[in-house]
């Protein structure tokens, strides 16, 4: 192999090694991509950047946070009737202006896991409506809504700008999707619809009309005014803020769930009150059910003062009496009243098991005139007693906790400004989904690129391992040509000139002296020099115009070295257009030149016969001589005729010798003109 081949493919290998190695962390074609293109990096510094104001966003939550359904509707097909329409109507008592609206998709929990969209159409239209229920504003037509990457179970929040001066909200189901449990039924539900004039919810208890379908059978779960309750899947209004320890507050146990238990909020002063928002405390373990130790059935009093006994009972402005809220806020309005002390008193205590205590348990209270909360950082207190208890996690039940404007796991906002923060992580989340994609694709291309680039490599590293050989076999043999071709011309006009000289020479001698042996050996071995460097110049060069043909020269060397003697040379037309082999030309040319040589020396012959011919796939080449012949055991000796023996073994050819002492003697040489030549002559 060619130095230059060896280098390629060492150079072959440490690229394939280069590129096949990769990193702990990083594969080989991103290492590619990164060192080929900046976009990676550019990418990187992006998500770098989203990463923070990430974790300051609320999360939805994937486990069940209880609470009520929502509303479902069941379809026997995918697209409404002509005329007709799938669709929920939401209206509220009087005209609002409506600036932001918000739909909350279902949830279910089934045999193949959560479905966070169900029944979530994949594609709908929101509409504003007046109070003859005629449509004032299109909000949104969503198109391919469930083939959005990282939605799930994400609300859809539309700002409205310019606000618009409303008294409904419809929602229409252009597309459903067949419910997978559902026996080929489509289902169109939502969890929650909300409309908000500033941060007040005026959808809130509205009424609503559900158009075209059936309702589901779990009445329970699903049901019209479930769509209005204020309770999502989502769990509660929370902003992460870091670490947070003080995750509610919590009664003494009780065996009875009819055992009452109370607690008090000083609110300072006397204030006007219209409302409290009860804020359910986060279940102690996960095997019990969300909405944890808040109570079954409840009532409120607003009081001068701290005396709820007796006579009091005149302060109670609502009750409640109503299913486990789950993992939602409870807001209870009533009429205005003053008041410095609220109390709320659990008449009927959460108890989820036999033999599980009964318990009252709240994260947050918040004492509301309109949307102020008036009991933030306020005293709370109990009948109970307030003490810190221990919790999982290295958490704790504290009286503080009631009034510090914190829910179980984070900052609690305001319903509005909590739907637009998940709005906003939604945003983010699918912008980091992009950039992900992006790089994949883009790695992926230059993972093909990088294996086109190895593919052609290998190809052109074959192509040079083939090709440098033969390109280094064909600049030698060039250039041994042209040593070949230098040794030729130095022959014919050195060696063949001054051989040329001394045979001149030797004939002027003879002239002037008379003849001479010593002037006829002279004579005969320069001539046979001659015609021996006329044969080697003649293979040096195997091609050119000025070559003649392999008979030719035969019948020139017999006419140079058989000069003294009667020859005669002959062959048939087949044989003239004979052209062997280089090495098989030289092996016949010394084979020819031995034979005569012989004759010359040997045979004291007067007369040779030379005939050539081709037949039967053969080139065949027979030397007759009148000489004395070779007596038969001298024949047998392996020295006798042993250079015209190897020539022959040489060309693979059959070689015959017929002599008899005083009659002469016949050579035969058979040369097979096909590519497999036989390994061993016979004489």
């Amino acid at each position: 192999m060619s130095p230059s081949a060896a280098f390629l493919l060492r150079s072959l290998a440490v690229a394939l090694l280069l590129v096949q190695a990769s990193a702990a962390d990083v594969s080989w074609d991103e290492r590619l991509a990164r060192a080929a293109s900046d976009r990676l990096e550019q990418m990187d510094k992006e998500l770098a950047t989203i990463a923070p104001e990430l974790e300051g966003l609320p999360r939805i939550p994937i486990d069940d946070q209880g609470g009520t359904g929502g509303f479902a509707s069941i379809h026997t097909q995918a697209l409404p009737a002509w005329g007709s329409r799938f669709a929920v109507e939401v209206h509220w008592p009087a005209t609002a202006l409506v600036d932001l609206v918000a739909l909350v998709p279902a949830r279910r929990y089934g045999v193949k896991g959560l479905d966070a969209g169900y029944g979530m159409p994949d594609a709908f239209t929101v509409e504003l409506l007046d109070a003859k229920g005629n449509t004032i504003g299109r909000v949104a037509k969503e198109r391919n809504a469930r083939g959005h990457p990282v939605r799930n179970g994400h609300p859809f929040v539309y700002h409205v700008s310019p606000p618009l001066a409303a008294t409904g909200l419809r929602i229409s189901a252009d597309l459903l999707v067949a419910d997978t449990e559902g026996e080929g039924n489509f289902v169109h539900a939502w969890a929650e619809a909300l409309a908000f004039e500033g941060e007040r919810n005026v959808a809130a208890g509205a009424e609503v009309i559900s158009q075209g379908g059936t309702a589901p059978s779990a009445p329970w779960h699903w049901n019209n005014a479930f769509l209005v309750d204020g309770q999502t899947p989502l769990g509660l209004p929370e902003i992460p803020v870091g670490e947070h320890r003080n995750i509610g507050w919590l009664s003494q146990g009780r065996s009875n769930p009819h055992e009452a238990a109370a607690l008090t909020v000083d609110l300072g002063e006397t204030l006007d009150v219209d409302g409290v928002r009860l804020v359910p405390a986060k279940r102690p373990t996960s095997d019990l059910p969300s909405g944890f130790g808040f109570p079954r059935k409840l009532s409120i009093s607003v009081s001068e003062t701290n005396d709820f006994a007796g006579t009091a009972k005149g302060a109670v402005v609502a009750e409640r009496d109503g299913p486990n809220p789950g993992h939602n806020p409870v807001q209870i309005t009533f009429a205005n009243r003053p008041g410095r002390y609220v109390r709320i008193e659990a008449t009927e205590l959460w108890k989820a098991f036999e033999s599980y205590p009964a318990f009252f348990a709240l994260s947050e209270v918040e004492v509301l005139a309109g949307d102020k909360n008036l009991a933030l950082g306020k005293v709370a207190s109990s009948p109970d007693g307030m003490p810190n208890l221990f919790a999982t996690g290295g958490t704790y039940w504290s009286s503080a906790a009631l009034t510090d404007g914190f829910g179980p796991d984070g900052r609690l906002v305001a319903t509005r400004e909590w739907l637009i923060q998940l709005d906003r992580r939604l945003q983010l989340e699918t912008r980091c989904h992009d950039l992900r994609s992006e790089a994949k694709l883009l790695v992926s291309q230059w993972r093909r690129a990088g294996q086109a680039g190895l593919t052609v490599l290998g190809l052109v590293g074959a192509f040079l391992i083939i090709a440098l050989p033969i390109r280094y076999r064909l600049h030698a043999n060039r250039e041994l040509l042209k040593v070949r071709e230098r040794i030729a011309s130095d022959l014919h006009d050195e060696v063949g000139s001054n051989l040329g000289s001394i045979q001149m020479f030797a004939d002027l001698a003879e002239g002037r002296a008379g003849p001479s042996d010593d002037l006829k050996r002279i004579q005969r071995i320069a001539a046979e020099t001659v015609s021996a460097v006329r044969d080697i110049v003649w293979l040096l060069r195997p091609q050119g115009d000025h070559r003649i043909g392999t008979l030719e020269h035969l019948r020139e060397t017999s006419s140079i070295m058989l000069e003294s003697l009667k020859w005669h040379f002959a062959a048939n037309e087949a044989a003239w257009q004979v052209e062997l082999p280089e090495e098989d030309t030289r092996h016949l040319f010394l084979f020819f030149r031995e034979a005569l040589h012989n004759i010359i020396r040997h045979a004291r012959a007067a007369q040779v016969d030379v005939q050539v011919e081709v037949a039967a796939g053969e080139f065949r080449l027979t030397i007759t001589d009148d000489g004395v012949g070779i007596a038969p055991d001298r024949l047998q000796r392996p020295a006798t005729l042993h250079a015209l023996r190897q020539r022959a073994e040489a060309l693979g050819a059959t070689l015959t010798i017929d002599s008899q002492p005083g009659h002469g003697t016949r050579l035969g040489l058979a040369v097979p003109l096909a590519r497999k030549r036989r390994r061993k002559s016979h004489a």
